[in-house]
């Protein structure tokens, strides 16, 4: 009951539907979203050019740009299929905004989904990734979220892997295979496709996609941890690559808790945060084990939200000889529930990063936040505006990029929600946000005045 209470809003909080109308009336819709692209991405349309095309002068009728921003469109306004995405933007005011945000001015009509997947099989995903690659830096150049790094230093990237697409037939060459038991007992064999992504942390509201890893295996029965881990390495060197200079904290679950990945980390630089489980590092653990038994550990009392407890040992590593630095902490707390049974929650993790009493609150905040971020970031892309499971083609090549073309158009989206003043007062849902885009998209005549706002130099404030 008293969870209840609190939930509860204040009387002042309280909006009634004439006020959520008039906060409605002030929405600018897609000339928002325009406003975000030109604020935060102001060379988007010269990046999109530089791609390199893979298609035939001769043939050519819509630029690059009109095809790369009409994907994003259909993602930021939640249309799901492409056939959908015909009907749905077959307005004038859908081909006058494109044009706007493309630079063709000539443009009669909408793409047709046909030429889009067409374009999409031929263009490497490489040039999407790059683009992405792109925009992220330009956001780091903006240093808009200096405040939220790690310890006011690291940039926290997470790491977690997906299933996408499942088949019953084997799809392509590089299909995994996975089991299924179904409720009569049987087992089910399935093709997939997986996916490793990495998230960059700007706030807890905002992480976006700053590398994307597709689970390609020479042999279909390659396993989970495998298959993962191998792509884990790749994705590690070419962050590295991508960005030398950046001072990066990994983030992953125990999957990643292995010597090749820690040493990769070490090898490149990078800072690491990973959950711990013993099974993972027995010897770590067992060490672990003995400092807390023998009360040699560091603890403190009363930390975090739920004032629980945390005990850490720093530099276990050198009690089993291990090249690489390891500290270890944990977390738990014992909370009341309604039947009146005490539970306790208890979390772990390892660290190359010092521990101390003064960082200790903040990487046990930072540990615990990973797993919220992480499922709540694939949940919202499978269940919500996106729906990144949808088959849009079934060309390998055109599957990935419709799937970067997500990750880009989320970019967009997660910024546009960060800032929104209309669904701040209102309190929109993903949901409902992208159906009134959608809405505004097909129905807002987009004037000169309004290119002109967004073109000018606006400051921007984020939730």
């Amino acid at each position: 009951m008293k969870n209840k209470v609190k939930s509860m809003k204040k009387k002042k909080d309280w909006q009634t539907k004439a006020m959520k109308r008039k906060h409605k009336e002030h929405d600018k819709g897609i000339l928002g979203i325009m406003f975000i692209m030109k604020h935060f991405f102001r060379h988007l349309t010269e990046w999109i050019e530089e791609m390199a095309d893979p298609r035939n002068v001769s043939y050519i009728t819509y630029s690059q740009s009109d095809y790369i921003y009409l994907g994003i469109l259909k993602n930021l306004c939640g249309v799901k299929t492409m056939h959908s995405m015909e009907e749905q933007f077959n307005e004038e005011a859908c081909i006058c905004t494109l044009g706007i945000l493309s630079g063709n001015a000539k443009s009669t009509e909408i793409p047709h989904s046909d030429s889009l997947n067409n374009y999409l099989k031929k263009l490497s995903p490489d040039c999407l990734a790059e683009l992405r690659k792109k925009m992220i830096k330009s956001l780091l150049r903006m240093k808009t979220f200096y405040g939220n790094r790690l310890l006011g230093k690291y940039w926290r990237i997470i790491i977690d892997g997906t299933s996408l697409y499942y088949f019953k037939e084997k799809h392509c060459e590089n299909c995994l295979v996975t089991t299924r038991t179904m409720k009569n007992g049987k087992t089910l064999k399935l093709y997939c496709h997986k996916v490793l992504e990495a998230k960059l942390v700007l706030s807890s509201k905002i992480v976006l996609s700053i590398d994307t890893e597709f689970v390609e295996n020479e042999s279909e029965n390659t396993g989970k941890q495998d298959c993962e881990s191998n792509a884990a390495k790749r994705m590690l060197a070419r962050l590295k690559q991508n960005y030398p200079h950046l001072p990066i904290c990994i983030q992953a679950d125990n999957l990643y808790e292995t010597e090749p990945v820690i040493k990769l980390c070490k090898q490149y630089g990078f800072r690491y945060l990973l959950t711990h489980k013993g099974s993972r590092q027995k010897l770590l653990e067992e060490s672990y084990r003995l400092f807390v038994e023998n009360k040699e550990a560091g603890t403190a009392d009363k930390i975090c939200a739920e004032k629980g407890k945390a005990v850490y040992v720093n530099h276990i590593e050198r009690t089993v000889e291990k090249e690489y630095d390891a500290n270890i902490f944990g977390y738990s707390y014992s909370e009341k529930k309604d039947d009146g049974e005490i539970k306790e929650t208890k979390f772990q993790w390892i660290t190359d990063i010092e521990l101390n009493a003064k960082n200790l609150e903040e990487m046990i905040d930072t540990g615990r936040g990973r797993w919220k971020i992480e499922n709540e970031g694939f949940n919202n892309q499978k269940n919500g505006i996106y729906e990144i499971e949808h088959l849009n083609s079934r060309n390998t090549t055109a599957i990935k990029n419709h799937y970067l073309l997500t990750q880009i158009a989320d970019i967009i989206m997660q910024l546009y929600l960060a800032w929104n003043p209309m669904r701040k007062a209102v309190g929109l849902s993903i949901k409902n946000t992208s159906s009134m885009l959608l809405e505004s998209f097909r129905r807002l005549q987009i004037t000169d005045e309004d290119v002109s706002y967004c073109s000018r130099y606006t400051t921007v404030y984020l939730e």
